[in-house]
C-alpha cells in the first residue's frame, strides 16, 4: 500500500538536472514527505565524494517524513564510457531505467514521483501503480514550450521529421525576437547526438498525450517568461529554486567546494571582482583558454574563475600568468557559487548561461557576460542580453574562432561601466526575490503542487 507521504524523486544524470531536482525535494521533505531520490551509480559516486555526509538510503528501508535519502542504479552506460556524450547517455537511460523504476515503484510503497523532464517518458509506470506524478524542466519556460510545440512545427514544414530546420523561417517564441528557441535540441553536439536528443523528445510528447503527468513543473518566474507561459498555461513556474542555501546538507555538486574563495572575496572591495565559471560540461581548447587568461589579465580586474577538471584538455596557463595575477586573482576546481554570487565583492558574472547560474545570478542581482557553450544556453543568452537586457555578448568575430584577450577584456570594462545593465540587474532581483517570498507567485504554485501530490 502506497505511503501518503513517500516521493520518488529522479534527475536526469547531469549537474544543472540534479541541482534544483534536489533542491525541489528538500522542498517536499519540508511540508512532511520523505523522499527517496535516485541517481545514477556514476553520479551518485561523485555526489558522495564531493559531500561525504550525504545520507544513503539502507536496504529497503524507508526514509523518515522530513528526510532526503540517496540511492542510486545503474545507468546502462559503460564504465569507461564519456558520460558527456548526452545523446548516448540518454539512449542507455531509456533502455535501463524504466526496468529499476519498475523494481523501485513495486517495492517502494510512493505516493508520487517527481522526474525530470528528460525522464517523462518512465511515469507510465507510476500511473498504472496509481501514484501522482510530476516533471521538472530545469531551464526556461521557452525551450519547453518549444518542445511541446514539436509536432506543430514539424506539420507547418519548419522543421524536418528529425527536428532539423528546413529553411522555412521559425516564428519567435514567447519574448524572445530570435528564432534559437524552438532549435535547442539542435545545437547539442555530433549530429547523431541531435537525433538521439530529438528521438527523446518525441518520446516525452508521446508519454504526454496519454495523460501520465498530472503537473509540468519549469524552474522560472512567471514575471520573468510572462509571454511565454500565459500561451502555455500547462507549465507551472515555482522558480528560481535557490539551491545551496541548507546548512550541513548536500547541494548536489559534483566536485566538493573551494571555501578559500570566499576568505579571498572577504578581503576584495565591494562590486569589484569578476566572477567566471562555465558549469560542469563545457570545454575550452587551448587557445580559447588561454585567450581567457590574457584577457582577465589585461581586464586588470580582481577576478574569481572556477577551472574545474575538464574545462580544457590540458589546463596549462599561458607562460608568466600565475605570477602575474597572483595578488588580484583567484583560482579554484569549483566554487560555492550560490554563496560567492550572495558575497558583495562579485561585480559580474562571465557565464555559460547555464540556466541555474543565470537564475542564481538574477536571484543576487547580477550583470552577465555570456559565452553559451551548447543546447538551451543560447537561448538563455538571448533572454540575458535581448529581453532582460541585463548582459552582454562575448562575440566571436569569425566562425570556427576565438574569443580573443583584447575582447574579453574591453566587453568586462564595458559591462561594468553599463549603469542600465546594472539598474535592469537590481529590478530583476526584486522580481525573482517577490516570486519565491510569502504569496508570491512561485511560493503559491510550489505550495499547492506539494498539497496536490499528497492527495
Amino acid at each position: 500500500m502506497a505511503s501518503s507521504t513517500h516521493a520518488l524523486f529522479i534527475p536526469y544524470p547531469a549537474q544543472g538536472h540534479v541541482l534544483p531536482l534536489l533542491e525541489l525535494a528538500y522542498r517536499f521533505a519540508d511540508h512532511g514527505f520523505a523522499v527517496t531520490f535516485v541517481n545514477t551509480d556514476h553520479i551518485h559516486g561523485q555526489l558522495v565524494a564531493a559531500s561525504p555526509d550525504l545520507v544513503a538510503g539502507q536496504g529497503g528501508a524507508q526514509p523518515e517524513p522530513g528526510q532526503v535519502h540517496f540511492v542510486s542504479v545503474s545507468d546502462g552506460f559503460p564504465a569507461d564510457g564519456d558520460r558527456n556524450d548526452l545523446g548516448t547517455l540518454t539512449s542507455a537511460l531509456m533502455c535501463s531505467l524504466p526496468a529499476a523504476v519498475e523494481r523501485m515503484v513495486e517495492n517502494g510503497q510512493f505516493c508520487c514521483v517527481v522526474v525530470d523532464y528528460g525522464l517523462t517518458w518512465v511515469l507510465g509506470i507510476a500511473k498504472k501503480a496509481g501514484m501522482r506524478t510530476a516533471t521538472h524542466w530545469p531551464s526556461c519556460a521557452a525551450v519547453m514550450a518549444a518542445g511541446l510545440d514539436l509536432p506543430v512545427l514539424i506539420a507547418d514544414g519548419m522543421l524536418d521529421k528529425d527536428g532539423l530546420p528546413t529553411g522555412k523561417q521559425i516564428p519567435p517564441v514567447g519574448d524572445l525576437p530570435m528564432n534559437l528557441a524552438p532549435l535547442a535540441w539542435n545545437a547539442a553536439g555530433t549530429e547523431e547526438a541531435q537525433k538521439q536528443i530529438f528521438r527523446c523528445l518525441n518520446n516525452i510528447l508521446k508519454a504526454l498525450g496519454q495523460d501520465i503527468v498530472d503537473v509540468l513543473l519549469c524552474n522560472t518566474v512567471k514575471e520573468l517568461e510572462e509571454g511565454i507561459l500565459s500561451q502555455h498555461p500547462s507549465i507551472v513556474p515555482i522558480g528560481p529554486l535557490p539551491t545551496g542555501l541548507r546548512e550541513g546538507k548536500p547541494i548536489g555538486n559534483f566536485w566538493p567546494d573551494d571555501d578559500s574563495c570566499l576568505s579571498w572575496l572577504d578581503a576584495q572591495p565591494d562590486r569589484s571582482v569578476v566572477y567566471v565559471a562555465f558549469g560542469s560540461i563545457a570545454v575550452l581548447n587551448q587557445e580559447q583558454f588561454h585567450e581567457l587568461a590574457r584577457g582577465l589579465e589585461l581586464s586588470r580586474r580582481p577576478f574569481l574563475w572556477v577551472v574545474r577538471p575538464g574545462l580544457a584538455n590540458t589546463a596549462n596557463y599561458p607562460d608568466g600568468f600565475l605570477e602575474t595575477v597572483e595578488k588580484r586573482g583567484k583560482i579554484v576546481t569549483w566554487s560555492p557559487q550560490h554563496r560567492v554570487l550572495a558575497h558583495p565583492a562579485v561585480a559580474c558574472f562571465v557565464s555559460h548561461c547555464g540556466w541555474n547560474s543565470l537564475m542564481e545570478g538574477v536571484r543576487n542581482g547580477l550583470p552577465f557576460l555570456t559565452w553559451p557553450y551548447f543546447a538551451d544556453q543560447f537561448i538563455n543568452e538571448s533572454y540575458v542580453c535581448d529581453v532582460w537586457k541585463t548582459g552582454l555578448r562575448l562575440v566571436v568575430k569569425d566562425a570556427g574562432g576565438v574569443l580573443t584577450s583584447e575582447h574579453i577584456a574591453a566587453r568586462i570594462e564595458d559591462l561594468l561601466n553599463d549603469p542600465a545593465a546594472m539598474s535592469r540587474a537590481r529590478e530583476l532581483q526584486q522580481v525573482a526575490s517577490r516570486s519565491i517570498s510569502k504569496d508570491g507567485t512561485s511560493f503559491n504554485n510550489l505550495r499547492d503542487v506539494i498539497d496536490a501530490m499528497k492527495g
